[in-house]
């Protein structure tokens, strides 16, 4: 059975490029813009993994992880961002977040990051 990962990215451009590159390694992906979109899709299917930006419309991702860890607290999650504050990256590590990916960033370090945090959760 293929992985499913949802991808919560505002910019169009990264979440395409991240679609791309996960779908060639085999993985099932499901995109939204914003993070209220995000709980939708978190409370209506199954996902094995979310990718997650910081800076998102109308929830933010601090919020869904929040949310994330209430109602699934094994599920892994990777923070893909831009922000690169120590203070922000220790926080969402402290809330459950298995990764943090600083933008700009390689496929390779994604994969790589999706790679052990699956193999962690089973």
């Amino acid at each position: 059975m293929r992985k499913r990962i949802l991808i919560v990215e505002d910019n169009q451009q990264v979440a395409e490029a991240i679609v791309l590159s996960l779908e060639q390694a085999g993985y099932t992906t499901c995109v939204c813009a914003d993070g209220t979109t995000a709980i939708e899709q978190l409370k209506s299917n199954t996902f094995h993994l979310v990718i997650i930006d910081l800076l998102l419309p109308f929830t933010s991702g601090m919020n869904v992880i929040k949310w994330s860890k209430t109602e699934f607290p094994t599920l892994p999650i990777i923070v893909l961002s831009s922000i690169i504050e120590e203070n922000i990256v220790t926080h969402t590590f402290l809330m459950g977040a298995f990764d943090y990916i600083s933008k700009p960033f390689k496929p390779s370090d994604l994969l790589q990051s999706i790679n052990k945090a699956l193999q962690q959760k089973n």
